[in-house]
């Protein structure tokens, strides 16, 4: 019996997992009894017909591609040689044969395996081993272009929610430097919508906490890492004295690796390596002094009246990761301040972008000599300047990382 419908399946492609099954079509279908005559005009009553199913009995057969047919059967005498004789003298004898449960992905790799015929050709649908349809290659294409498509705008939807969200936790901070900061200026740039560069700016006895943190990583895993950081910094700061930022990054530093399970590089309990770069600051108004500790962060202090910047010392040693040992101390590190002080803090994404003619990094020379540089004018204007500097050498370069900085005069309280 030969099929003569041919009805396209609509479909729209949803979150639920999608089979075979539903890009089913209905082709009409010869037997390999069936001439060639009886092929030739069911390709033209059926223009949309790309290939053409040998069904024997239940069970397909093959498959007979419509421009090989038709290129065929125009050659001089084919049609009184081969009009009445089977159709099995132009058929695929080995097309793509698909069960109709298959998932998307398996019938995906099915035709990859197959090569371009089933693309062109399409592949026969069967359930049970009995024939039921056809498949077209572009319906798979669309398919699976339509889920991505889906996919993506998920993605990207979830990604804005979580920027949000992030721009939401550090909102309170930013408000604490504009209610106690004059002259002062700040730039947070995630590479991409979220990251993984982290500020912090409490009022605490005695002074202000300034805390600036480059997290592991970039984008939604950077974000997170931030989430953790944020709650390390909250409950280490019930535990320290306020001009203790040395332990400060101690407490932070358990907090992660418990949290991760980091707490024993040998005998981990989760496959992460995750922790931050980070320099915390006690600023003192009542006795005029800064207390910090640095883990891999760097800052500038440029004192009034000289024209020479001096780098706020660092340990080379990051918080949170397995190779950092649970009983680390940092370095605590103490400096006068004055009127008109300039205190600058940065994370590596302004210091490591490539760029220039060279193609070499930014470095932390051109930031000491931008600030010697501008360091008579308004902060925001310095900001401005060393912001414009940077996507000078950038160029076309891609943005490499994350990138936050912080800079402020000094002004007592």
């Amino acid at each position: 019996m030969e099929r003569t419908g041919y009805l396209q399946r609509h479909f729209t492609p949803g979150s639920r997992s999608l089979t075979a099954r539903e890009l089913c079509i209905d082709v009409p279908f010869v037997t390999p009894e069936s001439d060639n005559l009886r092929v030739m005009e069911l390709f033209t009553q059926h223009h949309s017909l790309i290939s053409l199913p040998v069904v024997e009995g239940t069970r397909p057969f093959g498959l007979i591609n419509r421009h090989i047919f038709l290129s065929q059967m125009a050659r001089p005498y084919f049609r009184e040689l081969y009009d009445r004789k089977s159709c099995i003298a132009f058929m695929d004898k080995h097309p793509l044969v698909v069960d109709s449960s298959s998932t998307l992905d398996e019938l995906a790799r099915q035709m990859v395996e197959s090569g371009d015929r089933s693309v062109t050709d399409g592949f026969i649908l069967t359930r049970g081993g009995d024939y039921i349809g056809m498949g077209l290659g572009i319906d798979v294409i669309k398919t699976v272009s339509g889920i991505q498509k889906q996919q993506h705008q998920q993605i990207m939807q979830s990604i804005e929610y979580a920027r949000v969200i992030q721009e939401s936790m550090l909102n309170k901070s930013h408000q604490n430097l504009a209610t106690k900061l004059k002259d002062w200026s700040l730039v947070w740039q995630p590479r991409d919508c979220v990251g993984g560069d982290f500020y912090a700016f409490h009022e605490v006895d005695g002074g202000w906490l300034l805390f600036v943190a480059d997290c592991t990583g970039h984008g939604v895993p950077g974000a997170f890492m931030t989430v953790i950081l944020s709650s390390a910094l909250d409950k280490s700061l019930k535990e320290c004295p306020a001009d203790r930022p040395d332990l400060l990054l101690g407490h932070i530093n358990h907090f992660i690796k418990e949290t991760l399970g980091q707490s024993h590089q040998l005998q981990q309990t989760s496959t992460s390596n995750d922790g931050c770069d980070a320099m915390a600051a006690f600023i003192d108004p009542h006795h005029h002094r800064m207390v910090w500790s640095g883990a891999r962060v760097s800052g500038f202090l440029l004192p009034s009246g000289s024209d020479e910047a001096v780098a706020l010392s660092a340990d080379r040693m990051g918080v949170g990761y397995t190779e950092t040992p649970a009983d680390y101390c940092w370095t605590r590190h103490e400096t006068s301040l004055n009127p008109q002080d300039l205190l600058f803090i940065f994370t590596d994404g302004l210091t490591d972008q490539i760029g220039g003619e060279r193609g070499i990094m930014f470095g932390k020379k051109r930031i000491k000599a931008l600030l010697e540089q501008h360091r008579s004018t308004p902060v925001p204007e310095l900001s401005d300047a060393l912001m414009q500097a940077y996507l000078d050498w950038q160029g076309n370069q891609q943005r490499r990382d994350d990138m936050t900085f912080l800079g402020f005069r000094y002004c007592g309280l």
